[in-house]
Formats: C-alpha cells, structure tokens, sequence
C-alpha cells in the first residue's frame, strides 16, 4: 500500500510540475522591448517592486474572486537563484524549472508549481499589465495557487530581471 501512494505522488508530482509558462521567447522577447519603449533611465528599488508587485498579483486575484497569495520564504532562494542565472545569461528563460519546482515542492510540500519570469519593466503595473496580457502568464497568475514568492534583481546596467514562482500547498 506505502509503494503505491508514493508512485501516485510521483505521478501527481509529475503532472504539477509540468505547470509552467509555456509563452514563446519570441513572443516574451517583443513585449520586453515594447516595456522598454519610452523608458528613460530610471532607479529601481528591487526589494519595494517584489513588494509592490505581489500586492498588484494579490489585487488582480481578488478582484476576480480568488483568493490572495501568502508568502513562500521558502522558495524564495529558487526564485533568486534562477533570477541570477538569467541575468548571468542574458536571457531570459524558465531553464531548469523542473528541477527548481521538485524542490520546491519537497521543501513546502506543494502539490503544484508554476512560475512567470520576466525582465526590463521598470514598473511593477508594467509588468502586471504584461502578464495579464500574455495567455500562458495569466493562467500561471490565476492559477488555483495558496503560496507566491518573487525575486527581482538588478542587472549590471540596472534593469530588472523577475522570478515569481507560484505553488500550491495543501
């Protein structure tokens, strides 16, 4: 009986874990250089956007009759470590998500993981407005989610780059 939960929980694991943004990098790609348009040079408090931005997610959820998300510390350094990569890469990607969702279920026994990344908006509403206007980002934001975290760090020319993982715990 023990083997046959824990194969379930692979398999339902497996599935939740596949949950991730799927908007292609040409398509991510056209609205990060649209978010830039106008732009000017402007000082970016990351830790005040990460705020800002998961009040924003919270209001738009309630808005449309979900419930708010609370706060995942845990996950926290996921979504950091793969803000990193990215801005160490020059790209933006959900590489390894795979490997990043099963840790983040193991450590906050999720039964789902997704995840939104993006990069350049200078705004939190710029980014929000984005992601409620790409289909897959959305989905990921109204997902049927309790937990959120987001990192946003700061590239070497000053521009942002933004993890939001979004789980499920129940």
């Amino acid at each position: 009986m023990k083997k046959l939960y824990g194969t379930l929980l692979v398999i339902v694991l497996a599935v939740a874990l596949s949950d991730c943004s799927t908007t292609s990098t040409q398509e991510e790609e056209q609205g990060y250089t649209e978010a830039t348009l106008g732009n000017e040079k402007v000082t970016i408090d990351p830790e005040k956007m990460e705020e800002e931005l998961v009040g924003l997610v919270n209001q738009h959820r309630t808005s449309i009759g979900l419930n708010s998300l609370a706060n995942s510390a845990p996950a926290y350094k996921y979504a950091e470590e793969h803000t990193d990569y990215m801005i160490s890469h020059n790209v933006l990607s959900h590489d390894n998500f795979d490997w990043r969702a099963s840790q983040v279920a193991e450590e906050t026994h999720a039964v789902s993981v997704s995840e939104n990344v993006a990069r350049y908006y200078a705004s939190a509403e710029k980014t929000l407005e984005a992601w409620v206007e790409s289909a897959s980002h959305k989905e990921a934001m109204e997902g049927d989610f309790t937990h959120t975290t987001l990192s946003i760090q700061l590239d070497k020319n000053g521009r942002p780059y933004f993890t939001q993982i979004f789980i499920k715990v129940e």
